[in-house]
């Protein structure tokens, strides 16, 4: 039990955010902000995507925005190969790491970490992308909150991206490589896996603390 909410002094208003989204008699165990694993797949398939209403409503052309619109072809069109030899860099520069680091996730997109994964990178409904890598995890005595991480939490709620109940998730008990001294494996039933990565090294002993059964 955490008679004390765990929450990082430079993160306090995740208390505060965390705490408003308790159902009633839900008790906080603490709150941390945490990343996916840097060589976890950064774009999902487009099978798993779901639509967002609310990101396409904002976004779309309206009156006299539409004379803009042969402008911003030829702009993509020329920002083309540049943005295919960065993809390809990138893809490169991860295949190479991935040899040295091994493997930081395992079950495919229709295992409990594909869920993680896919929920994490879809982020909030306002932003049409799927791309998200900013997460906070809130711990209960009943749930595992995936929330929103905002630019400025002083101004914006962080939102629910998705929730698992106890018991469905786990500190992963095979141990990562020493050398990896911010990750944190959280584990699931179903025998998937997936590396998290604490913002700060000494938050690793806290967010080991809060995935392990109470």
């Amino acid at each position: 039990m955490h008679p004390t909410p765990v929450v990082p002094e430079r993160d306090a208003w995740l208390l505060a955010h965390s705490s408003a989204l308790l159902r009633p008699g839900e008790r906080l165990y603490g709150a941390l902000p945490v990343r996916l694993d840097p060589l976890v797949p950064d774009r999902i398939p487009r099978r798993c995507r779901r639509a967002k209403r609310e990101a396409l409503e904002r976004e779309r052309f309206k009156g006299w925005w539409r004379i803009l619109l042969p402008v911003s072809f030829v702009m993509w069109v020329c920002a083309l190969p540049a943005g295919l030899l960065e993809r390809g860099a990138h893809h490169t520069w991860h295949g190479i790491r991935r040899l040295f680091r091994g493997r930081v996730w395992e079950g495919g997109w229709d295992s409990a970490a594909g869920w993680f994964v896919v929920t994490t990178r879809t982020g909030t409904d306002d932003d049409r992308r799927h791309d998200n890598h900013r997460l906070a995890l809130a711990f209960t005595d009943r749930r595992l909150l995936l929330l929103s991480h905002p630019a400025l939490p002083e101004r914006e709620a962080a939102q629910v991206l998705g929730e698992l109940p106890r018991g469905r998730f786990t500190l992963r008990p095979e141990p990562h490589p020493a050398r990896h001294t911010h990750r944190v494996d959280i584990a699931f039933p179903d025998g998937s896996w997936l590396a998290l990565e604490a913002t700060e090294r000494e938050q690793v002993p806290q967010l080991s603390g809060l995935l392990s059964p109470v």
